[in-house]
C-alpha cells in the first residue's frame, strides 16, 4: 500500500472510491467541512483506487471519473486535502489494525475521527465491518456511522445500470459532468471498448477552448487523437453506434 500525500495531525477523515461523487456525496463533504470548521479538525477525503472490488470482479467497474479527475473534481467542491490510497490485491487480505498501522506508518497521522457507511469495511477481519468499530475504540479515533449510508448504494447501482449503457446523458444530468479522463502517455484508459464522441479539454471541467473529436477505445486503451499543446483532457459524449459514420 503507498500513500501519496504527506498530511496534517488532527485529522477528520471519509473514506471511499467515490465514482462517480454522487449528489449524496456532496451533501456528506459539506457536512464533513461544516464540522470540520466547528471542531477545528483537518478534513482529509481518503481515496481508494484502482476499486479494490476490481480485484474480485475482473475490472468489473469501469471509471467515470479517473484519479487525475477524481482529485480535480474535489477541489473543485472545495476540498483539497486528499490521501490516494493505492491498493494492490494483496492488500484486499489486509486486516483493519494492518490499514491503520500502515497509515501512521507511512505519514504519523493521527486520526482523530472517521466516518464510514452502514456496512462499509476497512479491511477483513474476524468480526467483519464491527471490526472496524473495534480498531477504532482501541486507537482513540471516534468513530461515526453514517446512517441511511444504504440509499447511496441504490443510488450508484441505478447510475451504474445507465453508465454500463453508455447513457451519458442521463448519467451527467445526475452528476453534473460527463465521463472524464486525464490524457496518458500509456493511452491506458479504464472505459468500455468502443467508439466515441468526445471533446479534448485544457480543463477538466471548464468549457474554454474544448474541441470535438471522435475517439476510440479498445482493451483498455485510447487510440490515436491528434491535440492541441494543452489539451490534456478527454470529455466523453456519446457512444457511436456500429456501422455509424
Amino acid at each position: 500500500m503507498k500513500f501519496h500525500k504527506r498530511i496534517n495531525n488532527n485529522i477528520i477523515a471519509v473514506a471511499g472510491t467515490w465514482d462517480p461523487v454522487l449528489p449524496r456525496h456532496r451533501e456528506l463533504f459539506r457536512e464533513l467541512l461544516r464540522y470540520s470548521k466547528k471542531k477545528g479538525l483537518n478534513p482529509y477525503i481518503f481515496l481508494f483506487y484502482p476499486n479494490p472490488l476490481n480485484y474480485i470482479h475482473e475490472n468489473k467497474y469501469k471509471d467515470y471519473f479517473d484519479l487525475d479527475a477524481r482529485i480535480e473534481l474535489f477541489k473543485h467542491l472545495g476540498i483539497n486535502n486528499i490521501i490516494v490510497l493505492d491498493f494492490d490485491r494483496e492488500d484486499l487480505k489486509q486486516s483493519v489494525a494492518n490499514f491503520f498501522d500502515a497509515l501512521f506508518a507511512a505519514r504519523g497521522i493521527v486520526l482523530n475521527e472517521l466516518w464510514i457507511g452502514e456496512n462499509q469495511a476497512l479491511g477483513s477481519g474476524p468480526a467483519g465491518f464491527l471490526s472496524t468499530g473495534m480498531e477504532c475504540s482501541a486507537r482513540n479515533i471516534k468513530l461515526r456511522i453514517l446512517k441511511n449510508s444504504f440509499l447511496v448504494n441504490l443510488d450508484k447501482d441505478e447510475f451504474n445500470r445507465n453508465f454500463r449503457q453508455c447513457k451519458f446523458d442521463v448519467t451527467s444530468a445526475v452528476i453534473g459532468y460527463l465521463p472524464t479522463f486525464k490524457l496518458k502517455a500509456d493511452h491506458q484508459i479504464n472505459m468500455y471498448d468502443g467508439v466515441y464522441d468526445a471533446l479534448l479539454r485544457i480543463k477538466p471541467f471548464d468549457k474554454t477552448g474544448e474541441v470535438a473529436v471522435k475517439i476510440e477505445i479498445m482493451d483498455g486503451k485510447l487510440g490515436r487523437i491528434e491535440r492541441g499543446d494543452g489539451h490534456d483532457w478527454v470529455v466523453l459524449v456519446e457512444k457511436v453506434a456500429a456501422g455509424s459514420d
